[in-house]
């Protein structure tokens, strides 16, 4: 099968698991915040975003690293997981340790910071698993991550649902959060290890090979974090729970939201990395295709919101959580622009510019700190939630401006156009219509299908090309670019 068709078959496969898993999960959170409230689902949101923002620091870069190193010509499978997953073990719980430590200085109830420490065993897991994806990538078998997935969202649900039956707190939901990502990371690795044999291995110099590699990257996933992380830890020292409740509920949305096109960009990465140097019109087709498709996506995906967002919100968290309807509305301006941003910042790796990005995401940073000080403490949720969509703005056009630069080629926005086109029956049919709102949703989006396909915005010529192209399998003497 070609690597095309392959990637094609992926994202349908994974689209519809990816789909499967997140109605699940969507269950899981609405029983979640109708049992612990705004208040308690607060807690539980600043748990999950304190620990999570010392899980991601933990990754040192060597997800993506790790998944450029196995897709290179001729490389040392074996040698290179085992490497990265012994590394990746020992980084994790060292770091995670010491965020727990931290967060006993921080103004938490002692709840709270109790969870912290028991939450060192759930990330631990999500930073395990997130070093195996990179093989899932290459074998272009994602799929089977997201059936995995698909069961940690039903131990979940399951878990979630005893927690209530018993009458637990915070700390029991924490501990089902634990057995959920325990779960996923044990079936990733069974089948991870089916693809490439490897073991977790201490070796320190080539511990130090790869560090050489990813710092730069991890400097970058730390930058990444303030920004897009440090909007709910201000807002859990500067507000009450209650609020970070507010915020969490639609943050969590966007979080699942924005899974769809990393999933596709961690597809369509290994093609643009081994095309970009040496079959240059390639690399343009495949990057310009997968712009067009996130373009299109991104259309419905913010007019759905906009139009339904207090129902969206009744339904995943209950009828609580007052104005975070609104905070919807604007998070999802950001969401557009993290689809974008995802899309060129797997580019950014692909292309091999990854230490120039480090001022893309300085600069994020930077703007992210200044806005969520200035904003938060007077602004609450509105504040955080449109900083978020400044901060993300400054580090996607970086991105775009970096890889154009790098590859010679600027990707165009044209097909917006035509998405815009394609949208006004959609819209039509939200604001005349007075229906059920799922079903108003669904014959939106149906006529901005029929449009797009009318205006032949879809490139049906490129899907029957991914039905038949073979791709060329990467030379020798493949040019590697540095940055």
């Amino acid at each position: 099968m070609s690597v095309t068709r392959q990637v094609f078959y992926n994202t349908i496969l994974q689209s519809v698991g990816k789909i499967l898993s997140v109605v699940i999960g969507l269950v899981a959170i609405g029983l979640t915040t109708r049992y612990l409230g705004d208040k308690g689902y607060g807690e539980y949101t600043t748990v999950i975003s304190f620990m999570g923002f010392f899980g991601v620091i933990a990754d040192l870069g060597l997800y993506l690293v790790a998944t450029k190193k196995i897709s290179e010509p001729g490389a040392s499978e074996q040698k290179i997981m085992s490497g990265v997953f012994g590394l990746r073990i020992v980084t994790v719980v060292l770091v995670l340790i010491a965020g727990s430590l931290l967060g006993l200085l921080f103004p938490y109830s002692h709840q709270i910071k109790s969870a912290m420490f028991i939450g060192i065993a759930a990330f631990a897991f999500v930073s395990a698993t997130q070093a195996l994806i990179g093989i899932f990538q290459k074998y272009l078998v994602y799929y089977q991550v997201v059936a995995s997935e698909t069961i940690q969202r039903l131990v979940m649900l399951g878990g979630t649902v005893l927690a209530i039956s018993f009458g637990m707190d915070l700390v029991g939901f924490i501990w089902v959060l634990v057995a959920a990502n325990g779960v996923h990371f044990l079936i990733c690795l069974v089948l991870a290890r089916k693809l490439i044999p490897f073991r977790l291995s201490v070796d320190l110099a080539y511990w130090k090979e790869i560090l050489r590699e990813s710092w730069p990257l991890g400097f970058s996933v730390i930058l990444n974090l303030i920004y897009f992380r440090a909007d709910t830890l201000i807002l859990s020292v500067f507000r009450s729970p209650a609020e970070v409740g507010i915020y969490g509920l639609p943050y969590k949305i966007l979080e699942i939201l924005v899974a769809f096109p990393a999933m596709f960009a961690g597809l369509i990465m290994p093609i643009l990395s081994r095309h970009v140097f040496t079959e240059h019109e390639r690399y343009k087709m495949y990057l310009q295709k997968s712009l067009d498709a996130v373009l299109l996506a991104i259309i419905p995906i913010v007019t759905v919101t906009i139009y339904f967002a207090r129902s969206i919100i009744n339904l995943v968290g209950g009828d609580g959580f007052a104005n975070a309807d609104q905070v919807l509305q604007i998070l999802i301006f950001a969401v557009a622009v993290m689809y974008l941003g995802n899309l060129f910042g797997h580019t950014v790796v692909a292309v091999g510019a990854q230490k120039r990005m480090v001022k893309g995401y300085l600069a994020g940073a930077i703007v992210g700190l200044a806005l969520y000080v200035l904003l938060i403490p007077k602004y609450s949720y509105f504040g955080a939630a449109t900083a978020t969509i400044i901060v993300e703005l400054v580090v996607f056009l970086y991105a775009y401006f970096l890889t154009s630069k790098v590859s010679n080629f600027y990707p165009t926005f044209s097909i917006v156009f035509k998405g815009l086109l394609a949208g006004i029956p959609m819209v039509a049919a939200y604001q005349y219509l007075n229906l059920n709102w799922m079903i108003e949703a669904v014959l939106g989006l149906i006529l901005y299908a029929g449009m797009l396909i009318l205006l032949k915005a879809i490139p049906l010529e490129f899907i029957r090309e991914v039905g038949s192209l073979r791709a060329s399998p990467p030379h020798e003497g493949e040019i590697k670019r540095g940055s």
